[in-house]
């Protein structure tokens, strides 16, 4: 192991990719576990990369979210005399939406929603702090073992897209083809509804099992991403449980998603976050109502525009699901027929682009004139948040937006101000675009639900219901009387006012605190009990009989093992009160008595028994002395127990042989 920059002390390594490696290490300066990436050095040596990844860095630390994993710090180590730059980032322990597809097989909708609507909130988070993840895929989407979901390697993407040198670029397109979007395929500039295509190829993955686009190579993966629609998921859906509205809601959600155009995308992570909720609580998901309405006045208009190609072709794939074909029904034919028409306009179109517009992935303004999607008609939405709702509006109408404006409550935007916009502000959109003002209604204040006993999921639908939120950060803590998995508290607490839209804080249980029950055994019984009480046991002595001194540990139960912390743990304490017997014989009582007393006997002058039964002896000399105790000598003897002494007696017959005792006896 080596000490990193004198504070990280590296170990095993616990993960490789294609241009770096990470390492489990320890932070000798707060003593916390953190996980090191550093850079290969093959992928170290361009210059330009180098210092595009040490600004990427530090712009993802400035990233504070409970759903990315968050960058403690950066910076870059001598490796045989070349800079290697490394990022020092929280450590998670769990699995990746890659290994979790790859063990479990494809995800249900709904669970695949839950798992993505975290990863929503992060890619919302990040893009309105100007930072684009660009490299979104099931192996940078953590899943953590207490079921948090944690984005890793903000910034990473951006830096190998800047980066110069012609190794860095095929990196970046064999990293990410699978999920690359068009935009970024052409090589143009990718924004936040490029991070969205993403994430709908992501969850085209997790339902179905299989990529939306697969070929020989990189680069045919990419074309497919430009040129070809995907088939849609619920096509690729082996569920017969699946019904025909589940199966027209994940269509809607992922090929809205992965829409050709960034216009007909959805226009931020939050809007497909909102979805990917319904989606998980089994609710119409409204692309899918859109895409219905869009068809509907597709098919009674002669002039099909190709703005409307990815909308119409979206739901037509839809509609084309397995069980939509089981039960047709009219909008479904109109939109197969809109289809056909659109397929030939689009393959016009191609035809125009590869002859006249320089080919794939490649344009040349003074040889074609603008295409309708043409970036040329394409204007950066303003920021306009702070400003009353009429003053944004007629901002974004003088550029020639369309503008809609919808209601949320806030505590910290004054009423009628701007909240933010949708798309975010900075996103490129086309002239007459609509653009969604998000509007402050003031405070509404609600009364927070009492979650003790929920799980996470269950308090989520709860708090919807109330109108308030889930704090995605989910705190743990030990509990001996709540299962595992079940809130604790939160914060607020039940029954208090809060401001509609507000976060609610949950701590959930881990389940009992474990502790490893130590050995005392010869500890004295105050040291035992400070011992246990320090790692939070409760002792509780059982004294024995024992010869060990009073008060001296002689085991403990459970030993080795663990427990929970705050139970009971029975210490058996020797009290003392064994000592041996010792031998007495050929003492007269009084004599015998005191030998008892010397050896540790502590029981009373009656407890010294004589008894009647005298054993005979011809030994005159013994008359009167003690002949056997009860317990015999060298047995173990209670202090206070009874000790009973046997006397012998002379007496003649002893003397003679032993046949002439017996007939004396007997006669």
């Amino acid at each position: 192991m080596s000490l990193l920059a004198d504070r990280y002390q590296l170990a095993e390594r616990i993960g490789t990719g294609g241009m770096s490696n990470v390492f489990a290490a320890s932070d000798v300066l707060l003593g916390r576990d953190v996980a090191v990436k550093m850079l290969k050095p093959d992928m170290a040596r361009d210059d330009n990369f180098r210092e595009r990844f040490r600004r990427e860095a530090q712009n993802s630390a400035k990233l504070n979210h409970p759903n990315i994993v968050a960058v403690f710090d950066t910076g870059e180590t001598d490796t045989d005399g070349l800079d290697v730059p490394y990022i020092v980032m929280e450590r998670i322990h769990g699995r990746t939406l890659r290994d979790v597809m790859r063990t479990d097989g494809p995800l249900s909708p709904a669970r695949a929603a839950e798992l993505l609507v975290p990863v929503c909130s992060a890619l919302q988070s990040s893009h309105e702090a100007g930072i684009i993840h660009r490299d979104i895929k099931p192996a940078n989407i953590m899943i953590t073992n207490t079921g948090a979901v944690k984005v890793m390697d903000f910034g990473i993407a951006r830096a190998l897209d800047d980066a110069t040198s012609a190794m860095t670029q095929t990196s970046a397109v064999i990293g990410t083809a699978q999920y690359l979007s068009p935009e970024q395929a052409r090589g143009r500039a990718a924004d936040a509804r490029s991070d969205v295509y993403a994430l709908g190829c992501v969850l085209y993955e997790a339902v179905t099992g299989t990529v939306p686009f697969e070929g020989e190579s990189p680069f045919a993966v990419a074309y497919q991403h430009v040129q070809e629609d995907a088939e849609a998921p619920s096509a690729r859906i082996d569920d017969p449980t699946l019904d025909n509205t589940a199966r027209v809601n994940i269509d809607a959600v992922t090929l809205t998603a992965m829409a050709k155009h960034p216009a007909d995308r959805y226009q931020s992570a939050a809007e497909m976050g909102e979805d990917l909720e319904r989606l998980a609580r089994g609710q119409d998901a409204r692309s899918a109502a859109m895409h219905l309405e869009d068809a509907q006045a597709e098919s009674a208009s002669e002039d099909v525009s190709t703005t409307a190609f990815a909308a119409a072709g979206s739901s037509a794939a839809a509609s084309a699901s397995p069980a939509a074909e089981k039960k047709p029904f009219p909008v479904a034919k109109v939109l197969a027929l809109v289809l056909a028409g659109l397929v030939i306009v689009a393959a016009g179109l191609f035809g125009w682009q590869m002859l006249f517009g320089g080919g794939f992935g490649r344009e040349d303004s003074s040889t074609a004139s603008p295409a309708p999607n043409s970036e040329a008609d394409e204007l950066a939405v303003p920021d306009v948040s702070g400003l009353t709702r009429a003053e944004a509006t007629r901002q974004l109408e003088e550029l020639g937006f369309e503008v809609e404006v919808e209601e949320e409550p806030s505590s910290e935007v004054d009423e009628d101000r701007v909240i933010r916009t949708n798309p975010t502000a900075g996103s490129e959109l086309r002239v007459g675009t609509t653009v969604t003002l998000i509007a402050s209604s003031g405070e509404r204040m609600t009364t927070v639900p009492d979650l003790s006993g929920l799980t996470p999921a269950q308090a989520r639908t709860a708090l919807d219901e109330a109108g308030l939120r889930l704090n995605p950060q989910v705190d743990e803590d030990s509990s001996d009387s709540v299962p595992e998995g079940s809130i604790i508290r939160q914060s607020p607490a039940p029954g208090e006012e809060a401001s509609e839209g507000d976060e609610v804080s949950v701590t959930v249980s881990t389940g009992p605190e474990l502790a490893r029950v130590p050995d005392l055994t010869g500890a004295t019984w105050a040291e035992a009990q400070n011992t246990l009480r320090s790692l939070g046991f409760e002792p509780t002595a059982e004294y024995l009989d024992s010869h060990e001194d009073e008060d001296r540990v002689l085991a403990v139960g459970g030993a080795g093992e663990e427990a929970p912390v705050g139970s009971e743990v029975i210490v058996q304490v020797s009290n003392g009160m064994l000592i041996d017997m010792p031998s007495i014989t050929r003492l007269n009582p009084d004599d015998a008595q005191r030998a008892l007393r010397d050896a540790g006997w502590e029981g009373s002058p009656s407890d010294f028994r004589i008894s009647p039964d005298r054993p005979g002896t011809g030994a005159l000399v013994d008359e009167g002395l003690v002949a056997g105790t009860d317990p015999e000598a060298g047995e173990s003897l209670r202090k206070d127990a009874p000790v009973t002494v046997y006397i012998w007696e002379f007496r003649l017959e002893e003397l003679a042989p032993s046949g002439v005792r017996d007939a004396l006896r007997g006669g």
